[in-house]
Formats: structure tokens, C-alpha cells, sequence
């Protein structure tokens, strides 16, 4: 292996040095100078001669150093450097060139490569869906607020925590996969990986499989409606003209039109049944606007003559008013219904993870089925349509939020809670 280029200049300085030092003192033999002579003419040649040498040395090896320091540079990926090579032409100075435009060029797909990671980023926090991103080392790196509602704690005070402490665990054929504590039937788990910098990436998305479901149930709900709607129509409408018609006769017996008027009635009530029945899961044109939350909470305390306790504790937030009032309406006279006389109504509004949370708590006997009470025609009451539930999750979805009824913890009454997305952060009282 030859030697580096430093010990070769080194030696070949030696070298240059050994043969003029032999041919100066051949002369001086020949000559028969004194050793003054000879020693003055020593030091008159030696000390330029090094000094020579060494300036050679460093002008063939310093531009190297500096080419290696914009080497590392660009390594580092510090792209403010650029090669200012001394010579105006050679190997060198083109060297210098080509390192300069390989920095430019390299800056350049490091600005699209970190402006399509801060999209990603940005898309990723936008998404409804709970998404979060682990680093090689299995740690939290960034997620959004729909995961931080998953796991119950805003993902900022969960950074680089273990994979495994938050419920996700990479298995040894490479494939995420839930713990066995947590509801596998509820969610499915798809992944990703990416490169930023010189490290990996684990993207995962879990996807709410309930939702997914509820929403094929809901289409399929609709279209079953939509049929008996048609169906039922045309048979009333026929009967209803015919009943009115006869009814109307002068030849007609009373107790015959008494009937006649109440097949009308009916026919005219059933109309109505089933036309309320098409509105479960029409979309509804959301004119979502800042509202204050003293003026609606007072607005819907006036409406059931103080029987229900308000906390507020946030100043406004983003909602339909006309929609939002009736499905807290609906929700609030259910807590009624549900609930003794001698207790109140408890109705909290709270911020969390940026998200409006709405809760209302009664002291009722709780739920008895809980899964069917978003199915249509399902209810649990004497004179119920079974509708109402259903169109409030419809409404609430329909803002970007979510609607769920569940037991108290502490096993007396239920509590329905609405999540509302909220477009700005709203400082709490």
C-alpha cells in the first residue's frame, strides 16, 4: 500500500534536501573552502530551501484539507459552505467546482425533501383518524389530536415514549400489531415506513373499524327507508283521497264519515311518521359559526325551567346553533325521562386535547342495551319513534364530531357525550 500523499512530499522534500546538501559539499570539497565558508553557505542555502519546501507542502495539501472540511460539511448536511479553490484552473479548482454544485444540488432535495416531510406532517394533524409516527428506535416522534383522544393524553407528554407503553408492539416478522388489553375488534392497524434524514420511520394509522361499520349501517338504513318511505306513500295516498272523498259524500252516515275521518287521520299521521323517518340520515347544511357558550347554555337552561346543572367551562366554540340546540334538547329531555324528580340534570362543557367536549349526565337507571340505541326504530319507550338518537348522531357527525351514550362509572344513570371539533384554540375560564 503506498504511503499517504503528506509522507510522500515529506520524503521527496528529503530527498531534494540530501542532494543539494551532497552537491553543495562537493563543490566546497572541490573549492577547499573553510569550515566558515562552508557553514555560512550551508545556512545561506538551507534556510530558504525549507522554507520553500515547506510552502510547497502547504500549498499542494491545504486546499485538501479544506475540500474535506465541505465534505463533512455536507455530511452533516450544512450546506453553507462552499469550496473557494486558489488556483483559477487544474484539477483542483474543477474539484472545488464539482463539490460546490454536489452542495447545491444536494440542498435542493433536502428543501423538497423537508417541505413534503412538514406536509405529511401537516396532513397528518388534519386527519380525523388516529396516525402517529415512531422513530427507529421505537419512541414516539409526532402524532396527531385524534391519537392523543385514542390514548386518553395529548401525544406532546407522550414524546418519545416506547411503542410498547402506549398499546403497540413490532413483532419479529416486522408487523405492528395491537396488545392483547386493548380492543382488537374495534380497530385495524395499517403501516408505512420513511426515511427522513439518515434515520427510519414508522407511520401507523389505525383505522376506527365500529365507525366504518356504523356507516354501512347507516347507508343501509337509509336505503331501507327510502323504499318503505316510497311504498308507503303510494298505498296512503290512494286510501287518504278515497276516505276524504267518501267522507265528503251528503250521502254518507255519520258514525260511516266518523270513520272515514279517522282513516284520513291516521293516514295523514302516518305521513308524517314517515317522512320524519327520512331525515335520520340526510345531510344537513352545517353553518358552523363562534359561539358563545354563556348565551347557548342560558338559552337551553331557560328551556326546561332550571331543572339542569351547567359547568362551563370554556368561553365559545364552533357549532350549527339551530342544530346543536335541538340535539341537546333531545338528549337533555331523554336525561329527564330518565332521571328522578329530586335530582337535576348535570351538564358539563370542557375543552380537551383542543376538541369541545359536551357532557349530560343523568341519575337514571342507566342503559339496559346499549348497542342498539343508534339502530333506527329501536326505542325503549312507550310512546317513542326510535328516531331521535339517531338523527342527534347524524347532526353531531355531520359537524366533524362524535356522539356516544354510555353507563356512569359509578353505576347510576348514563351520560351522553358530544366531542365538537374546534377550528380555533379557545383559552379556558
Amino acid at each position: 500500500m503506498h504511503k499517504s500523499l503528506e509522507s510522500q512530499l515529506k520524503s521527496f522534500a528529503v530527498g531534494i534536501s540530501i542532494l543539494v546538501f551532497v552537491f553543495v559539499f562537493w563543490v566546497l570539497f572541490l573549492l577547499d573552502a573553510s569550515i566558515l565558508i562552508s557553514v555560512t553557505l550551508i545556512s545561506v542555502i538551507g534556510g530558504p530551501l525549507a522554507i520553500c519546501f515547506v510552502r510547497f507542502y502547504r500549498r499542494i495539501i491545504n486546499p485538501f484539507y479544506r475540500l474535506t472540511s465541505m465534505v463533512e460539511a455536507v455530511r452533516l448536511e450544512d450546506y453553507s459552505l462552499r469550496a473557494r479553490p486558489l488556483c483559477s484552473s487544474g484539477i483542483i479548482h474543477h474539484l472545488s467546482d464539482d463539490i460546490n454544485e454536489l452542495a447545491i444540488e444536494l440542498q435542493q432535495r433536502k428543501q423538497r425533501y423537508d417541505q413534503d416531510a412538514f406536509v405529511l406532517y401537516q396532513l397528518i394533524e388534519q386527519l380525523d383518524t388516529p396516525i402517529v409516527v415512531f422513530n427507529d428506535r421505537l419512541q414516539l416522534s409526532h402524532a396527531n389530536d385524534a391519537f392523543s383522544i385514542w390514548c386518553k393524553q395529548p401525544w406532546i407528554t407522550l414524546k418519545h415514549t416506547r411503542s410498547t407503553k402506549l398499546g403497540l408492539v413490532l413483532n419479529e416478522q416486522g408487523q405492528w400489531q395491537l396488545k392483547e388489553q386493548l380492543n382488537k375488534a374495534n380497530w385495524q392497524l395499517r403501516q408505512s415506513n420513511f426515511i427522513q434524514g439518515d434515520e427510519k420511520y414508522h407511520l401507523l394509522v389505525l383505522t376506527d373499524i365500529e365507525k366504518a361499520i356504523r356507516k354501512t349501517q347507516q347507508d343501509s338504513w337509509l336505503q331501507i327507508i327510502r323504499v318503505l318511505s316510497h311504498e308507503i306513500h303510494n298505498s296512503l295516498t290512494p286510501i287518504k283521497s278515497l276516505a276524504q272523498s267518501m267522507a265528503e259524500m251528503p250521502a254518507t252516515e255519520p258514525r260511516s264519515k266518523a270513520a272515514l275521518e279517522v282513516i284520513v287521520n291516521r293516514s295523514e299521521t302516518l305521513q308524517k311518521f314517515v317522512n320524519r323517518y327520512a331525515t335520520i340520515y340526510r345531510n344537513f347544511n352545517v353553518k358552523a359559526c363562534l359561539l358563545s357558550s354563556d348565551e347557548f347554555t342560558h338559552k337551553i337552561g331557560t328551556l326546561f325551567n332550571n331543572k339542569i346543572i351547567i359547568e362551563n367551562n370554556i368561553d365559545q366554540f364552533f357549532a350549527d346553533s339551530i342544530l346543536l340546540e335541538q340535539v341537546m334538547i333531545n338528549l337533555i329531555k331523554n336525561a329527564i325521562e330518565a332521571s328522578s324528580a329530586e335530582v337535576g340534570i348535570k351538564v358539563n362543557l370542557n375543552q380537551v386535547q383542543q376538541k369541545i367536549q359536551i357532557r349530560i349526565i343523568d341519575s337514571g337507571t342507566g342503559i339496559s342495551n346499549p348497542d342498539n340505541l343508534f339502530v333506527p326504530f329501536y326505542t325503549t319507550k312507550e310512546t317513542g319513534s326510535g328516531i331521535g338518537l339517531a338523527l342527534c348522531r347524524n347532526i353531531i357527525e355531520q359537524h366533524g364530531g362524535s356522539l356516544d351514550l354510555v353507563n356512569n362509572e359509578s353505576g347510576v344513570g348514563a351520560m351522553a357525550e358530544i366531542i365538537l371539533p374546534n377550528e380555533n384554540f379557545i383559552e379556558l375560564k
